[in-house]
């Protein structure tokens, strides 16, 4: 391993691979921050390095960090410490290659994961962007399921990540020139989600494609920021929604339909956010206007009439009632 100071990397190796720079913010990730720096150093494609950008940690992450001899991890210690939108646009500073990913340091990767997304990229010169499916795994890192049953979109994937959004970090790779059409690339005022803004900003005009292998294993557990931080979700979505407004011409009545849906996901994300403080009227009141958008509205409208306890239940077990 070596430092701040970063030690000159080829962009591409002996058999013109492109360089990929794996992009891993962490803030106190201790946890399982070696499962993850494993999964990158067991990838079967070998030209790689990883921005390891250190927002400020109190916990064992640095020691863990620095326990790697690898030439190819480079540690960034943040000057201070910054909302996790501006902690990746710091650590994209830092990144030399033609291709950018992302490993989040409580998730794994799986071994071919960078060597299938590369192939894609090779093939297709106009490809900006690549996702793929991925496997839920509990705290113990057990799998639990598939994240999708079906393929998902690919090409000019706007309009459907509207209605709905099949995307996890974990999985993206993207192509580092394409960002430079954007007026910026992570927006600092987000913390929950800034790759979902700087995503839908990207795909606007950029082609996209899909893994339907697995690629990733993404971890639940209560400590993640997503359930520890759920009541900012839909209130950056609105705001991200906003953003999309002012820069898209005639946004409002060319993905009207869209939009109906994606508002009615952010009732009920707040809706999600009360009922975990035991709110029920509070999440009431945010479905009421959308309880005829489509039985399930009207089913979760009804819901918060019920015990929290079935809520939270369905709320475990909803995956099983979904085919995407």
């Amino acid at each position: 391993m070596h430092g701040e100071g970063t030690m000159a990397l080829p962009r591409k190796n002996a058999e013109s691979k492109p360089l990929v720079s794996v992009i891993m913010n962490c803030f106190n990730g201790d946890r399982y921050l070696r499962e993850a720096i494993d999964s990158v150093m067991a990838q079967s494609y070998g030209n790689w390095e990883i921005v390891f950008w250190d927002n400020r940690s109190t916990d064992k992450s640095v020691s863990i960090v620095r326990g790697y001899e690898d030439p190819r991890l480079n540690y960034c210690l943040a000057p201070e410490h910054t909302t996790l939108g501006q902690a990746r646009n710091l650590a994209l500073e830092h990144a030399r290659g033609e291709l950018i990913a992302f490993l989040d340091c409580d998730d794994r990767w799986l071994e071919a994961k960078l060597e299938q997304q590369v192939r894609l990229f090779a093939a297709d010169p106009k490809l900006d962007f690549v996702y793929g499916n991925c496997f839920f795994i509990n705290e113990e890192g057990k799998r639990r399921e598939l994240a999708y049953r079906k393929p998902q979109p690919r090409g000019d994937v706007f309009r459907s990540f509207l209605r709905y959004y099949p995307v996890n970090l974990q999985t993206v790779m993207l192509r580092k020139s394409s960002l430079a059409r954007l007026s910026h690339v992570f927006d600092p005022e987000l913390e929950m989600s800034e790759e979902y803004d700087l995503f839908m900003r990207f795909l606007f005009d950029g082609k996209a494609d899909y893994l339907d292998t697995p690629i990733a294993e993404y971890r639940i557990h209560n400590a993640m920021s997503s359930i520890q931080k759920i009541e900012r979700y839909p209130l950056e979505n609105k705001y991200i929604l906003n953003k999309l407004g002012k820069t898209i011409q005639h946004f409002e009545d060319e993905y009207s339909d869209e939009l109906k849906d994606l508002r009615a996901k952010i009732a009920y994300w707040h809706a999600t956010a009360e009922m975990r403080k035991g709110s029920r009227q509070r999440a009431r009141n945010y479905l009421a206007p959308y309880k005829w958008h489509s039985s399930v509205f009207f089913a979760l409208h009804f819901l918060t009439f019920c015990p929290r306890s079935l809520w939270v239940f369905l709320q475990e077990n909803r995956r099983k009632f979904q085919s995407y």
